[in-house]
């Protein structure tokens, strides 16, 4: 069966490394992907309300809470939404809390932006069921 892509999917990035946005602003850019960065899990969830959104990235570190608090209340707002970690060190009890949150993929760090694009272009060209 041949995947289709998400036809410009929106993407939603969520670190509060200014080095990491920057970066993800050049590579993502001019890309056919809607990319949007935020550095708070506040700001993202209030953008969450006004933007359809198919894919959320972020640091498991962030100001206000952690990434897996984050991703759990996006899971709650939006249930057909792509949610993917990333973090440093992947211990066998933040595994079992990732696998509870029920968070589709976990990126260790350091990554590269390439592996970040093969990762959203493999989520954004399956659809859950019961999205539309």
């Amino acid at each position: 069966m041949k995947k289709t892509r998400v036809s410009s999917p929106q993407i939603m990035f969520v670190d509060n490394d200014s080095l990491v946005r920057d970066s993800l602003k050049l590579f993502f850019g001019n890309g056919p992907t809607n990319f949007l960065i935020f550095k708070s899990g506040e700001e993202g969830l209030n953008s969450l309300k006004y933007q359809k959104i198919d894919v959320v990235v972020c640091d498991y570190f962030l100001p206000d809470m952690d990434g897996i608090q984050f991703l759990d209340q996006v899971g709650k707002q939006r249930s057909g939404v792509f949610r993917v970690l990333m973090a440093t060190l992947i211990s066998d009890e933040l595994r079992k809390e990732i696998q509870k949150a029920g968070i589709d993929r976990v990126i260790e760090k350091p990554l590269t932006v390439a592996s970040l694009d093969t990762i959203i272009d493999e989520l954004t060209c399956h659809k859950r069921p019961g999205t539309e």
